[in-house]
């Protein structure tokens, strides 16, 4: 170790000028990362939902919508303001009731006017994020000024673009609490000049080489440097505090050798802990796992070479400044805290394990919710604002779509009666089902024959009897011409195509109020079947009343499944319900797989970190048991709490707060060889890891903390809450319980020693 030191040391220069090149490379690359808003897309392959959603994006085209709730309006303020939404260029269609349009003569007006609120479904010409649905919102927008108006829509939402806004206020104030955490344990003000530059490097390498992954979740791209930062950060002030102590009796240059040889192993073995929580996320079948974990554990091994390679050179650069800057200590000493500490462990120990007990019960009957809009947030964007706001006065119903083998129309109107049929459902649609004429009577995939089809097209039977002859020597279908003509049927659906290819061909001539209907019907049919007709599935829409997650909606789903089921082998039925129903079926293994892997890893880590048996077992029951706390929070208050937050928030506050706990153990460890009265040694051991560890942890904590309040974003926002809540309880645990057990098991500890054990089994050879 002192001679790779030596080597860091005296090529300092040289590593300044790699981490410069890398610095460019990292301003490159960080434009090229792809960043992911749709967690749908980490679902695995072999769902569902994903597979389902692959079929639609590739064979169907999903027209933008909106909801808009007007407040404080008169029914025919109301119908008028509906019919100026209509005209603005982009917008296809606006729901609204109108008792004289026979389209509503089923519906209940409640659903589109209540307590003098209105409620607009509009959907626009085009997918959303085109420039003339993005065109129509601005209008839309622009219209309703003046109006209380609550939008609900993805069209314009930009997720990226608030959240970038969001984490540009929240790095600015996490720096401003690092400084403040900093300059109260600091003891040369220089050192937190040199933190930062090591911190920004750090960040800024692992921001640039997620390019080298092509693409990111916007969770990991949120939170992945804050929480760098709040990881990682031991890795320096371990280095530095080496530093300064060597200082005290040697020249820099020793001073920094020495310093760095002993950092080195230090930091590497603290490192594997963290690093062992973000390899468990990786295994995580919700592919979000892989993502967040393979990132941060990027984040954290080049944290490490910063610190390794860059921090000696700018320790060597600043030395000067370094000593003209030192300052008195402001951490004060903690003697009090040890002592009572000591004197209540006969207490606190019997009401830990009481609690641990009860909280792990706790924690496994906590409400995990999984659908992204239903996270309770302190700030609410215009979207959550809008949707809360309208599921307060109307009955709100999901879209969701089943996905089946094209081709059989009979078979799709038989599975889109049986759901217009369920109480759970609000409406169904297919092209089975789409009625050609205001009495119902035929419906776009019917075959007419000709003189049915001149009734409801309302055209001249002889033309009519002339098109359906062309149709059969077009299709090749000669048998009708030996038949009677006036028997050969023809779907709506195909005639209105043939009628419109020809008159384009100009094969046909039409009178120009007949040509101006066909385009007409023509231009519906084909926003019909650009929504509902690929090129090898159709699609069913269906609309389904009640929450969007929960057992309940579960077998909702389920029973709808099997309705499908009966007509074809192959079925998918897609929504956010399917979606939240396979998150939480992948949650079930991925809450497993997590809290085993980490412990296991932590644990075998510590085993040869401090050659002991029984001293891991502490260590992991005193963090486990923050965990467990942390997580039966929303039980006892009665919240709920994403599952997201869980998985991820469980992984990291195991593996990077049990670097809390290996610096307790360390130093208690070290302190009771020399000091023989094992109380005073708890003492010691905390004074001296009183600094590090509320340097780290009110960092942690805090950055936590304000992630949660500020970011409008209720996935991150939830995460930070949940880990600031969590690091906080760790940090309690760590600096009362832990002494506690180190010191009532200190015998067992002793016992366990596997040095010991192995000299044991020697002595019994030998004799």
């Amino acid at each position: 170790m002192l001679k790779l030191a030596t080597f860091i040391v005296n090529k300092r220069k040289a590593f300044i000028a790699l981490f410069a090149l890398a610095c460019v490379y990292s301003v490159i690359s960080i434009p090229k990362v792809r960043v992911i808003d749709d967690l749908t897309e980490y679902l695995a392959e072999d769902t569902e939902t994903r597979q389902g959603l692959d079929i639609m994006n590739e064979e169907f085209t999903t027209f933008g919508t909106a909801k808009v709730l007007i407040s404080n309006i008169t029914y025919q303020k109301a119908l008028k303001l509906a019919g100026e939404l209509e005209e603005i260029p982009g917008v296809s269609a606006v729901s609204f009731y109108d008792e004289e349009d026979n389209r509503y003569e089923n519906d209940d007006r409640a659903d589109y006017y209540k307590d003098a609120s209105a409620l607009y479904t509009i959907t626009f010409e085009e997918e959303e994020d085109t420039e003339a649905s993005q065109a129509a919102m601005i209008q839309i927008r622009e219209t309703l000024d003046g109006y209380s108006s609550y939008i609900y829509t993805t069209v314009d939402k930009d997720d990226a673009a608030a959240l970038k806004a969001d984490m540009r206020v929240i790095i600015v104030i996490v720096v401003l609490i690092i400084l403040v955490v900093l300059l109260f344990t600091s003891k040369t003000y220089m050192e937190i000049v040199i933190f930062l530059i090591v911190f920004g490097v750090a960040a800024l390498l692992n921001m640039g080489t997620n390019y080298w992954f092509g693409e990111i979740s916007f969770v990991t791209n949120a939170v992945g440097a804050v929480l760098q930062l709040a990881l990682a950060i031991d890795y320096a002030i371990i280095l530095f505090h080496r530093f300064m102590e060597e200082r005290e009796t040697k020249e820099p240059v020793e001073a920094l050798i020495v310093a760095l040889s002993k950092a080195i192993p230090e930091i590497s073995s603290s490192s594997l802990t963290t690093i062992s929580g973000m390899v468990a996320l990786m295994f995580m079948q919700f592919g979000i796992g892989m993502d967040l974990g393979s990132v941060l554990t990027k984040a954290i091994i080049l944290s490490l070479l910063t610190v390794f390679l860059l921090m000696p050179a700018l320790i060597m650069m600043f030395s000067n400044a370094i000593e003209r800057t030192r300052h008195r200590n402001f951490v004060p000493k903690i003697n009090l805290w040890g002592k009572l500490v000591v004197k209540l462990r006969y207490v606190t120990i019997p009401v830990f394990l009481v609690v641990v007990g009860a909280t792990s019960i706790f924690s496994g009957k906590c409400p995990y919710i999984y659908d992204i809009n239903s996270i309770e947030s302190s700030k609410k964007n215009e979207f959550m604002a809008s949707k809360e706001r309208i599921d307060e006065t109307f009955e709100v119903t999901n879209t969701m779509a089943i996905v089946v083998p094209r081709g059989n129309y009979e078979k799709e109107g038989k599975i889109l009666k049986r759901l217009e049929a369920l109480d759970a459902v609000d409406m169904a649609l297919g092209l089975a089902n789409v009625e050609v004429n205001e009495d119902g009577k035929y419906i776009l995939v019917d075959k007419l024959n000709p003189r049915e089809f001149s009734e409801v097209a309302e055209v001249d039977l002889d033309l009519v009897r002339m098109l359906y002859r062309f149709y059969a020597i077009d299709r090749e279908q000669y048998s009708a011409f030996m038949k009677n003509l006036d028997d050969y049927e023809i779907s709506i659906i195909d005639m209105v195509d043939f009628i419109y290819e020809q008159k384009e061909k100009g094969g046909i001539e039409l009178d120009e109020e007949l040509s101006e209907e066909i385009d007409d019907l023509h231009e519906a049919v084909c926003d019909a079947r650009k929504q509902l007709e690929g090129e090898k599935y159709d699609r069913l829409v269906f609309a389904l009343k009640g929450p969007v997650e929960g057992e309940a909606t579960f077998q909702i789903i389920d029973g709808i499944r099997d309705i499908a089921l009966e007509y074809y082998d192959e079925v998918y039925v897609v929504g956010d319900a399917t979606s939240n129903y396979d998150l939480s079926s992948s949650f079930q293994r991925d809450n497993v797989i997590i809290s085993v892997l980490t412990a296991l890893f932590v644990g075998i880590i510590l085993l040869f970190t401090f050659q002991s048996a029984g001293l891991p077992f502490l260590l992991v029951l005193t963090i486990q048991g923050s965990i467990w706390m942390n997580f039966s929070m929303p039980y006892l208050t009665g919240t709920t709490m994403y599952f997201l937050s869980y998985l991820v928030v469980s992984s990291i506050q195991m593996g990077a707060t049990i670097d809390y706990a290996i610096v307790i153990t360390s130093r208690y460890l070290d302190l009771r060889k020399t000091m023989p009265d094992r109380k005073a040694a708890v003492v010691e051991s905390l004074n001296q890891a009183f600094p590090t560890i509320i340097t780290s942890g009110a960092i942690l904590t805090c950055a936590g903390f304000v992630i949660g309040a500020v970011t409008s974003n209720a996935v991150i926002a939830s995460l930070g809450k949940v880990l600031g809540r969590g690091a906080f309880i760790s940090i309690v645990l760590v600096m009362t319980v832990l002494p506690q057990l180190l010191m009532v098991c200190d015998k067992l500890i002793d016992k366990t020693e596997l040095t010991r054990a192995v000299k044991r089994v020697q002595e019994r050879e030998g004799a």
